[in-house]
C-alpha cells in the first residue's frame, strides 16, 4: 500500500472566524477557513468536494482567489490558491 505524502510548503494560521463561500459552475457552498498560509487552506463545510475540483473562493470582507481542492475528507477539504 502505498501512502500519499504533503508537503507543507509555508507555515500555516490557525483561524476560524473566516467564513466565505466555495463557488463553481456546480455548486454554491457555505464554508469556513481555518490553517490559512499563503499557498492554501483548510475549508470546512457540510458540502463534499472532490479531488481536483476547482472553485472560487469568496471570503467575506478579504476577496476572493481560484482554488484546487488537494484532498478532502468528511467535512473537511484543503485546497491550493490558483494564481
Amino acid at each position: 500500500m502505498t501512502a500519499k505524502t504533503f508537503i507543507r510548503r509555508a507555515d500555516r494560521k490557525h483561524v476560524s472566524d473566516m467564513r466565505g463561500f466555495a463557488m463553481s459552475a456546480s455548486r454554491d457552498s457555505d464554508v469556513t477557513v481555518a490553517d490559512l498560509s499563503y499557498g492554501g487552506c483548510k475549508l470546512i463545510s457540510n458540502d463534499r468536494f472532490d479531488e481536483g475540483e476547482v472553485v472560487e473562493l469568496r471570503i467575506i470582507k478579504r476577496g476572493a482567489v481560484a482554488a484546487e481542492i488537494r484532498w478532502a475528507d468528511e467535512g473537511r477539504a484543503g485546497v491550493r490558491f490558483i494564481n
